[in-house]
C-alpha cells in the first residue's frame, strides 16, 4: 500500500460522504440524541424588543420634526394628518352660487292733501313719479289767486330728469312749484303780452322759457288748458337744456 502523496486529499473513514468545499463528513452516529438547534443571536427575544423600541423612537422623533420644524418661524404647529378623510363636497353650480335678483320695491308716495293730490296727478307720469316719494311742500296760494294750494315738490341732485342740464357744476336738488290755475284766460293774456318770444304754443300745451337772466341760465313754465296745470322751474343751463327737461319729465 501507497502512502498518500503530499497535498492529496485524506482517504474517507468508511460510511463518510465528499463535499468538494468542506472535506468529509462523518455520519451522525445513531443513537446518539443531538443537542437542541439554537436561533440565531439577532433572533433573540432581548435583540427584537430593543430593535422595536429604537424603532418606535425614531418615529416620535420623526413626527416631532416634522410637526414644529417647518412653522417655527410663523410660530404655529402643524396638526398630525389625519387618517379619516372627509367626503369631498359637491360642486357648486354656478345657478346655485348667483344670488337671486333683488325684487324692486314700489316707491311709497307721500301723503298729501287732497288739493296737492289733485296737483300731484296732473304731473306727467314720469316727473310724478320722481316727485311723489320726495319731499312735499304745500303752500297757500300767492296774494289774491283763487286756486287751493301751490305746492312745492323735490328733484333730487343726479336725477336722470335734470343729470347735465343744471347751470351749477355739481348737480343740487330742484324745486318745481305747481298749482292748479283757476284764472288760465288771465294766464295767457299775460303770456302773449310779455315777452311773446318766450312762448311755445304746442295746442293744449303752452310753455315759456325766459333765458334772459342775468348770469346765464334759463326757467321754464308750463301751462295745460285741459288740465289748468301750471308749473315752473328754474336753474337750467339754457334754453337747450330747458326743453330737454320738458321732454324728459313727459310734457
Amino acid at each position: 500500500m501507497q502512502e498518500p502523496q503530499y497535498g492529496s486529499q485524506p482517504y474517507p473513514q468508511q460510511g463518510g460522504q465528499f463535499h468538494p468545499q468542506q472535506g468529509w463528513s462523518q455520519p451522525a452516529q445513531q443513537g446518539r440524541p443531538q443537542p437542541p438547534k439554537q436561533n440565531p443571536w439577532w433572533k433573540s427575544p432581548l435583540v427584537l424588543i430593543g430593535g422595536a423600541a429604537v424603532v418606535v423612537g425614531v418615529l416620535v422623533v420623526g413626527v416631532v420634526t416634522v410637526s414644529s420644524g417647518g412653522d417655527d418661524e410663523a410660530g404655529t404647529v402643524a396638526a398630525p394628518p389625519s387618517s379619516v378623510q372627509g367626503a369631498p363636497s359637491a360642486p357648486t353650480s354656478a345657478k346655485s352660487t348667483s344670488k337671486p335678483a333683488p325684487t324692486p320695491t314700489k316707491a311709497v308716495a307721500q301723503p298729501v292733501s287732497d288739493d296737492a293730490k289733485i296737483v300731484l296727478d296732473a304731473l306727467p307720469a314720469p316727473l310724478r313719479e320722481v316727485v311723489a316719494v320726495n319731499n312735499i311742500t304745500e303752500k297757500a296760494p300767492i296774494g289774491n289767486d283763487s286756486y287751493a294750494v301751490r305746492v312745492v315738490f323735490t328733484v333730487p341732485a343726479k336725477n336722470s330728469l335734470t343729470v347735465g342740464l343744471l347751470r351749477t357744476a355739481v348737480d343740487i336738488d330742484r324745486y318745481p312749484i305747481a298749482w292748479i290755475d283757476t284764472n288760465p284766460d288771465k294766464l295767457l293774456r299775460q303770456w302773449s303780452s310779455q315777452h311773446p318770444e318766450w312762448l311755445m304754443d304746442k295746442g293744449e300745451k303752452k310753455f315759456r322759457i325766459d333765458n334772459t337772466i342775468p348770469g346765464g341760465g334759463a326757467t321754464i313754465e308750463t301751462f295745460n288748458t285741459t288740465t289748468k296745470l301750471y308749473m315752473s322751474m328754474s336753474g337750467f343751463k339754457d334754453k337747450d337744456a330747458a326743453l330737454t327737461f320738458l321732454e324728459r319729465a313727459g310734457f
